[in-house]
């Protein structure tokens, strides 16, 4: 059973996931990209730190947005939230701009991505 199905199995039968804390950050996630480089031109080292930083800014986008989410957890799951509590939780915008900035890391780190496929 896949992890989705098995979520939503979950759900159906009314059971409550717990929420998974994030994996930690690797310390150079791109360290064995930069091994197998090694020796081309410093060209292909500034793309890997190009690539480097947008995952690290991706996962930080990724934990104010996990947050965001964790604290409307909390609340919807308080018995004392009131309607106007969960009416200013509904108007409240949220992670907007973390999400549309979330966007942006992906596409760059596609592109880089395809960057370094292309030097290998």
């Amino acid at each position: 059973m896949t992890m989705a199905i098995g979520r939503l199995a979950l759900r159906k039968q009314g059971a409550v996931e717990a929420p998974r804390p994030a994996p930690a950050p690797v310390s150079d996630p791109v360290a064995a990209l930069r091994q197998r480089l090694a020796g081309r031109s410093a060209r292909e080292h500034v793309v890997l730190d190009f690539l480097a930083d947008d995952l690290s800014e991706a996962r930080e986008a990724l934990v104010t947005i996990q947050r965001y989410v964790q604290g409307i957890e909390r609340a919807v799951a308080d018995p004392r939230l009131t309607p106007q509590q969960l009416l200013s939780l509904a108007l409240g915008g949220g992670p907007a701009e973390q999400l549309e900035y979330l966007g942006e890391l992906l596409a760059a780190t596609r592109r880089r991505l395809g960057q370094v496929a292309a030097r290998m």
